[in-house]
């Protein structure tokens, strides 16, 4: 792919999408994640859990990340600051994954291992 002269190259797929959605619950917001969580991409995750977990009415925050094909130690990292907000707001969070490895194992080499369950909740129109 060539971009013009003095514009950026756009990849034709997304590295990274990051969907923040209204659950169908009072407080519950579902963060949808795709594609590859690492040192480049993690910080468009943090940005999108702090927000979410900035919001005064929430209780439940599931982050699905079934879509995910890498999970680094950045974005664990992500997660894991998405949990402490979440402790101290007395909100829960739910990591949902699809028993994919890549996303399980760095999970449970961390405490977060424990955080995955499989919360029914209606998935974002793409």
């Amino acid at each position: 792919m060539s971009a013009p002269s003095g514009a950026h190259a756009v990849p034709d797929d997304p590295v990274l999408s990051v969907i923040a959605v209204r659950g169908d619950r009072p407080g519950c917001v579902l963060v949808d994640v795709t594609g590859e969580v690492d040192s480049a991409t993690a910080p468009l995750l943090r940005l999108c859990l702090d927000s979410q977990t900035a919001q005064r009415d929430l209780r439940e925050l599931v982050v699905d990340l079934a879509e995910v094909t890498v999970l680094g130690a950045a974005g664990v990292t992500a997660l894991s600051r998405a949990h402490r907000r979440c402790r101290r707001r007395g909100a829960r969070l739910v990591l949902r994954c699809a028993g994919r490895r890549s996303v399980l194992d760095p999970l449970q080499l961390t405490r977060l291992g424990s955080l995955v369950g499989d919360v029914p909740f209606p998935q974002p129109d793409r």
